[in-house]
């Protein structure tokens, strides 16, 4: 009778124990839970009276047992058993009257839970029906986070960087940031938000027009919000502007950061809609929500269905709320994180941040090998953020935004003497591109921000004032050939004022260890023109790089007014570079060859702004990366990224170059497009060559192969190459990203305060009860379950 009674309580206690675990992943088990409750109360009332009697045959036992306490040897032991079954018995009477008691206020609980649970379970049925629904003809299983979170396709977020003296952006707690979702539309949502809504945090979603420094840092110091989420689904620019850089971009790591006259934009504040948000150390995740299914996940589904007050009052709970993962390794400083990482502390380090950096992009229109001479002024620098006869080396540089990552590398690299590649005079058995340095230098003509042209459709000339002063001869002379054949091209060029500073410009980190000729054209005389410089909202549209959609059914091989000017443009410059190389005005016949084609620059365009996925990035990328290609439409980021990754930008960028300025090696394979030897057998390495899909004929793709002098150089902070490199010093760059596992959105309902302790106590209370009934059963389990088989000992 004694051993049922326990099973019976044991296995009702783990009954319930089950059915609370079910309530939680599952609100619909709620009237199991409390039917199951009252059965276990009326188990522990009908089985008092058991073990009550029971109590009473031990007692007559152990009264017993003297009268028989000579008739075996093993009386004693006996006794003794009797004696402790009696004391455990007494125990377990009033350890039941507890339970009873407690069974009695769990009862109550279970009934408050219903009423909040009921509707948990009505929002959650769908969801776990869809997920656990019939696919293929076959029953698939659910997961029981699937029944409770909604997970967005959100991927894009603001992550962590840091410097040598600071960290600035975004970060999540490591569990994520978990805030209820408030829409904000009105100035009534930002009072809620900001003053007077009671269920905070919040989490405030907005639109992509009310993204604005002054709105984010407002919830940041609000203390109430726990993090950001962006409606970019169609990006609309706020009516001001917006530009996160600063109003003076790079001037601490420019050619006039110590000039008294020029330092900070005295002379002309170049970014007027510069605010710095990227600077800020926000401290909450921000994430854009790009997809329209995420946007009515966020907006429809969860905020006016559970969150939106109704006469100015909250909405009682369940409400909806939204977990934003982006969890930042890194903290503090970059000195900080590259010591933490270089720590080993067992066989598998841990990195904790990552410099910034890349490849710059550098093409010379001169192979010259290495045992050839170089003169000095003999090369004409290209540059973008990218009769002895000149050399021209096309140059597009990376992470300028960044204190000038990718112009600092290429004058360090120079000054090292391993520009454009390093390699030792003693390797006589290969043939080499011959280094420049600063000295080879004749001049440089830099292209800086030329897509929004002023009222006069005007592009601008910059030249330093030292640079004029020592070099005005050449410079006046640069100046009037780009004016002639800008007239001749289209392309009107003005000259700024003498005695201006030169905007933000990489020349600014060359001209630092070397005065030569130089230009930066711009499309701004004073003030940037783009009031989105270095922002998500720089589009195409901006620019009008953009088609107007009901006229235009091939955007690829349309024409639009920016295609047309930077055309022109390009005209100007490939016939004012003809004349520096050869010393001579280009023929009719040779103008004719030297101009760009409008369409061709639309196709970069479209590659670049509109989508990857066009005809002349099928063309050049390798034949392995086309289903890659094919799965991108929309454009490519171009943010610099961490520096051991070359990205799929300056990979598709350094083929499209080589395509435009190499040329096709026929009958090459795949196997043999490679560096070659000549016919001496020394291995020719001033080339690079590049395996590419080819052009499309009929449908079809014939593989090729590119021979070039397109290549590749590092573009990553010489500060991270120096050995006790002072962090704080100014001199070079120490950008670096925090390492992050995994960005992540999900919506979920979340109950109230007071139902969370509550599920948190049932939950202890029934742990606590399991455990005193194992603990008695346990210790009595050899009276219990005796082998009833076993003979009576004598």
């Amino acid at each position: 009778m004694l051993t049922q009674t326990t099973t019976d309580l044991s296995r009702g206690v783990g009954q319930l124990n089950v059915s609370i675990q079910n309530v939680l992943t599952d609100p619909s088990e709620v009237g199991r839970l409390t039917k199951e409750t009252e059965d276990l109360t009326l188990t522990v009332d009908a089985n008092r009276a058991d073990i009550r009697n029971l109590t009473a045959v031990v007692a007559g036992l152990q009264r017993a047992t003297p009268d028989v306490g000579n008739q075996s040897d093993n009386a004693s032991s006996v006794t003794g058993d009797i004696s402790s079954l009696a004391r455990d018995m007494q125990k377990m009477m009033t350890d039941v009257g507890s339970l009873t008691s407690e069974l009695g206020n769990v009862k109550g609980d279970v009934g408050n839970l219903a009423g909040e649970l009921a509707l948990l379970n009505k929002t959650l049925k769908d969801r776990a029906s869809q997920d656990a629904g019939n696919e293929n003809g076959q029953l698939q299983g659910t997961r029981t986070k699937k029944k409770i979170y909604i997970d967005l396709k959100a991927q894009e977020g603001c992550y962590r960087l840091l410097n040598g003296t600071h960290q600035i952006g975004c970060g999540s707690a490591q569990a994520g940031n978990v805030g209820v979702v408030h829409y904000m539309e009105t100035d009534e949502d930002w009072d809620w938000v900001l003053k007077t809504g009671t269920t905070t945090p919040f989490a405030a979603v907005l639109h992509s027009a009310n993204f604005t420094a002054k709105n984010v840092r407002r919830l940041v110091q609000s203390g109430r919000v726990n993090g950001i989420a962006v409606i970019s689904v169609n990006l609309t620019a706020p009516v001001d502007g917006f530009s996160a850089d600063k109003s003076c971009p790079n001037d601490a790591y420019g050619l006039y950061h110590d000039n008294a006259d020029f330092e900070n934009c005295k002379n002309e504040t170049w970014n007027q809609a510069g605010h710095g948000l990227v600077f800020d150390d926000l401290g909450m995740p921000i994430f854009s929500l790009t997809e329209e299914s995420d946007v009515e996940s966020i907006i429809n589904k969860c905020y006016l269905k559970f969150n939106k007050p109704v006469n100015g009052k909250a909405r009682p709970y369940p409400l909806c709320a939204v977990q934003l993962e982006s969890f930042m390794q890194a903290a503090k400083d970059t000195e900080t994180c590259i010591r933490r990482s270089e720590l080993v502390l067992n066989l598998n380090p841990v990195k904790f941040c990552d410099p910034l950096g890349d490849q710059n992009i550098v093409a010379t229109l001169k192979a010259v090998p290495y045992n050839e001479t170089r003169p000095e002024s003999s090369v004409i620098v290209v540059g973008a953020r990218s009769s002895t006869e000149k050399d021209v080396m096309f140059a597009l540089f990376q992470g300028e935004a960044f204190d000038y990552i990718g112009s600092s590398r290429m004058v360090y690299e120079m000054g090292e003497g391993r520009f454009p590649v390093s390699f030792d005079m003693s390797e006589l058995d290969t043939l080499k591109l011959q280094k420049i340095n600063l000295t080879h230098i004749a001049q440089f003509i830099e292209l800086s921000q030329v897509g929004r042209r002023d009222d006069s459709n005007s592009l601008w000339m910059h030249v330093d004032p030292a640079v004029l002063k020592q070099e005005r001869t050449t410079v006046d002379a640069m100046l009037q050939q780009l004016k002639s054949h800008g007239t001749t091209a289209g392309t009107h060029l003005m000259e700024t004022p003498e005695g201006k500073p030169l905007p933000p410009a990489s020349v600014q980190r060359f001209l630092m260890d070397r005065k030569f000729p130089s230009i930066v054209i711009t499309d701004h005389e004073k003030q940037f023109t783009n009031r989105f410089y270095n922002s998500h909202f720089d589009l195409a549209k901006e620019i009008d790089a953009d088609y107007p959609s009901d006229n235009i059914t091939d955007w690829y091989n349309a024409t639009t007014r920016q295609s047309n000017l930077t055309a022109s443009l390009a005209t100007t410059l490939a016939r004012y570079l003809f004349n520096q190389v050869t010393g001579r005005d280009p023929s009719s016949s040779e103008q004719a060859i030297l101009t760009a084609d409008s369409e061709e620059v639309n196709h970069l365009y479209y590659c670049y702004l509109h989508s990857p996925h066009c005809d002349l990035f099928n063309t050049t990328v390798d034949p392995k990366d086309t289903d890659a290609l094919k799965k991108n439409t929309k454009p490519y980021p171009f943010y610099v990224s961490i520096h051991y990754k070359t990205t799929e930008l300056t990979q598709l960028t350094q083929r499209v170059l080589a395509y435009f300025t190499g040329k096709e090696v026929i009958n090459a394979t795949e196997d043999t497009c490679k560096v070659m030897s000549d016919d001496t057998g020394i291995t020719d390495e001033r080339y690079s060559y590049l395996w590419m899909h080819g052009p499309d004929s009929g449908g079809e793709r014939k593989p090729m192969c590119y021979k070039s002098t397109v290549l590749l150089s590092v573009a990553k902070s010489p500060a991270f190459e120096i050995d006790d490199y002072d962090w704080s010093s100014g001199k070079y760059s120490t950008w670096t990203e925090s390492v992050w596992n995994t960005f992540r959105v999900r919506v979920f309902l979340i109950p109230s305060k007071q139902f969370q302790v509550l599920t948190l106590t049932v939950g202890i209370g029934f742990l606590l009860v399991s455990l005193v009934i194992v603990y008695f059963i346990s210790s009595s389990a050899d009276v219990l379950f005796q082998n009833a088989s076993e003979p009576p000992q004598s």
